[in-house]
């Protein structure tokens, strides 16, 4: 179970391999609910998720370990200004 930054941090930095992150809410584009995506690069300070785009091209989709993101309990939650989550990401643990 990753239940904060520094676990997934850890655990990306060990084996990227070992993780899929399914999104499970997303009030920007909700289409994407249930898409299951593989990590791309890893970085100190941010990963990036593969992510497939209209036209059915990848890109590297990135994702800062900053302020408006929150991890719990294997759920990445993008919080709006608010502090209200706008996206979350389940964090799927195969190996």
């Amino acid at each position: 179970m990753i239940k904060n930054k520094n676990q997934l941090k850890i655990r990306l930095k060990e084996n990227k391999e070992s993780l899929l992150f399914e999104t499970i809410r997303n009030d920007v584009k909700p289409e994407r609910i249930g898409t299951q995506r593989k990590v791309g690069k890893v970085q100190t300070n941010a990963f990036t998720l593969l992510t497939e785009n209209e036209k059915g091209e990848f890109f590297d989709s990135w994702t800062w370990y900053n302020d408006n993101i929150k991890i719990e309990n294997n759920v990445i939650s993008y919080l709006d200004n608010k502090g209200n989550p706008f996206v979350q990401i389940k964090i799927i643990e195969i190996a």
